[in-house]
């Protein structure tokens, strides 16, 4: 069965555990990144710049995580989100610049969506207030939901494909209504890829830094 979509977790500036996970990525089906790309890890530029090349050779989704959203209200002049940023691994991003972030990954950033919805799944980067769906929710609360989230047997009549939130076990965490594959890559746990509609996972051990 060929695989219609490949979900990749939270990769936050990892590189090198990147590129180790996409050589192990079968060549079909559509990559749906769920955000998180930048901070805490050591290098976001490489990061960013292998996402702008991987754009031109498959399809790829791109989707917008709560460092995103930081980053970019920090950019913007936003001094508490900057604060924020700061303490949330913000640093590291910037010296992975060198303090000065080029237009184009600017751009990459402004362009992330919220969300993804299919017609057999609905890719978010948090979570999803038990009841709505994501169109009819403020999109910050798509990029910082955990709670009621987590803990709902809600069904959003279709799986939910989550990160945000990290399993430190270095397993995905597969419930009725939801699948969290944030499996703390930057906390030493592993990057997690989810190949769909087989719910086959791949993963692989942090090796940058």
């Amino acid at each position: 069965m060929e695989h219609a979509y490949i979900a990749i977790g939270d990769i936050h500036g990892l590189a090198m555990t990147l590129d180790r996970l996409l050589a192990q990525l079968p060549a079909g089906g559509a990559l749906v990144f769920l955000g998180d790309y930048i901070d805490r890890g050591p290098s976001t530029r490489d990061v960013i710049d292998r996402l702008l090349a991987l754009e031109t050779e498959r399809a790829c989704v791109f989707l917008r995580g709560n460092h995103e959203a930081m980053a970019l209200a920090a950019l913007d002049g936003d001094e508490r989100m900057g604060m924020a940023w700061d303490m949330n691994g913000g640093l590291p991003t910037l010296r992975s610049y060198a303090y000065r972030i080029p237009d184009a990954h600017i751009d990459f950033l402004r362009r992330t969506r919220p969300f993804l919805v299919t017609e057999d799944y609905i890719f978010v980067h948090g979570g999803l207030q038990p009841a709505l769906q994501p169109e009819e929710m403020e999109a910050e609360q798509l990029w910082w939901m955990r709670e009621p989230f987590l803990s709902s047997t809600y069904d959003w009549g279709r799986p939910v494909i989550h990160g945000h939130t990290p399993v430190l076990s270095g397993r995905p965490d597969v419930r009725p209504n939801r699948i969290n594959i944030d499996t703390g890559a930057v906390y030493g746990g592993k990057l997690t890829a989810l190949l769909l509609p087989q719910r086959r996972f791949i993963t692989v051990q942090k090796i940058d830094g």
